[in-house]
């Protein structure tokens, strides 16, 4: 098949859904193209510069294509309508590379109301995704006032239903998420189909060669965590709505007590000076995605105190039990190799990772967690799905 991937945005160093979806879609074989603009991931985020600034570069990058994965991405200027961005030239890409299938990434785009108009001209099957959790959208979770509440009303029954019946299937990456695409979006219940996100196992696994067990041993003495440490792992910004500064304060509460539990930040953000501060604290910055493995497989348990992450599977790939919040709609994540404590809470979540406090207990949740991953998470076994529901259309 010809399938074109359209995200409003693209970062060469994440692992996200744009970068591993078409990787795995090329991996099965297909003709896969990214049309993407010259954006960086969270580009209109205003703590950019200094989160992200240093790891990614600028957040406007050069136009151009390159091969990459074993897919062609393409860089397309960045444009605006009515506040909404949206990418230049798009419908000139989708008639020259004519594809069969079209997959967007957010329903809730002005790209995604252009590929749905521009459907009707060259002819592909049109699929889209909804990537937004109740966490990050207050409305999900108390209704807003009238006038917004009318508002959201009327963009689901006209714009929003209007781009459902465009669409033959959109997959929303959680329960929380396909309840949002429905009750906001506007999209039929019928055509929604829940997939979570994945991960690339050919990269986040777990150590059991030789070579991976004796990385693990350097990274962290380089890191300064002695073999008897337990370490606790968090990878992402470092701003209140992760809030990894909560982790952070449970580790010193933990190492005030005389336990033998350290914290490891990989990221950055505005927390990055309190966390350091704290005992028992490193902070790193920033690596690639395929470094971030190294990371994982050094660490014991992976902490995220506040809202979902991709990086919880990451690092339940590469065998370690996580901790979430509960606040948190992925249960699926912890089930059977991981907790949930309760959210903004040091104290209880310097509990739950006194729970984990046995290595023996660890190894188990963590090999279970791993297992499920390779079944259920991988993009492979995602794509897969994927290919079967174009194929269906197609033949529809």
């Amino acid at each position: 098949m010809r399938i074109v991937v359209i995200s409003d945005w693209f970062a060469e160093k994440m692992g996200y859904a744009e970068n591993c979806l078409p990787k795995a879609l090329a991996y099965l074989g297909h003709e896969v193209h990214v049309l993407t603009s010259n954006l960086q991931v969270y580009f209109n985020s205003p703590t950019y510069k200094e989160v992200y600034g240093q790891f990614l570069g600028p957040a406007l990058t050069s136009v151009g294509h390159k091969e990459i994965d074993g897919y062609k991405l393409y860089r397309l200027p960045a444009g605006k309508w009515r506040g909404k961005l949206r990418i230049k030239n798009l419908a000139r890409n989708l008639l020259k590379i004519h594809p069969q299938i079209v997959q967007t990434f957010d329903t809730f785009s002005l790209t995604t109301y252009e590929a749905a108009f521009f459907k009707t001209f060259v002819g592909y099957k049109l699929f889209s995704e909804s990537h937004l959790h109740a966490s990050v959208f207050p409305p999900a979770i108390q209704w807003p006032g009238i006038k917004r509440r009318f508002k959201w009303l009327l963009y689901a029954a006209t714009i929003g239903r209007l781009v459902s019946l465009f669409t033959k299937q959109c997959y929303p990456i959680s329960s929380d998420a396909a309840d949002i695409a429905i009750q906001f979006f506007g999209i039929q219940p019928a055509k929604v189909k829940i997939y979570s996100l994945g991960v690339d196992t050919d990269i986040f696994k777990p150590a059991i060669d030789e070579i991976s067990k004796q990385a693990r041993v350097q990274l962290r003495s380089k890191l300064g965590f002695s073999p008897s440490d337990s370490v606790c792992i968090f990878t992402g910004r470092f701003t209140n709505d992760k809030n990894p500064l909560c982790l952070a304060q449970a580790i010193a509460k933990l190492v005030k007590q005389g336990e033998s539990f350290r914290g490891l930040f990989v990221g950055s953000g505005p927390q990055a000076k309190a966390i350091q501060s704290l005992p028992g604290c490193v902070v790193h910055p920033f690596v690639s995605f395929r470094e971030l493995p190294g990371f994982y497989r050094s660490a014991d348990i992976g902490v995220w105190p506040k809202q979902e992450s991709t990086s919880q599977l990451d690092a339940a790939a590469c065998g370690l039990p996580i901790i979430i919040s509960n606040r948190a709609k992925v249960i699926e994540r912890i089930d059977g190799n991981g907790l949930m404590y309760e959210e903004d809470n040091p104290e209880d979540l310097a509990r739950k990772i006194c729970a984990l406090s046995d290595p023996q207990i660890r190894a188990s949740l963590g090999e279970y967690g791993a297992g499920k991953i390779q079944d259920r998470f991988s993009w492979i076994h995602i794509a897969k799905q994927r290919v079967r529901d174009y194929e269906a259309a197609l033949q529809h």
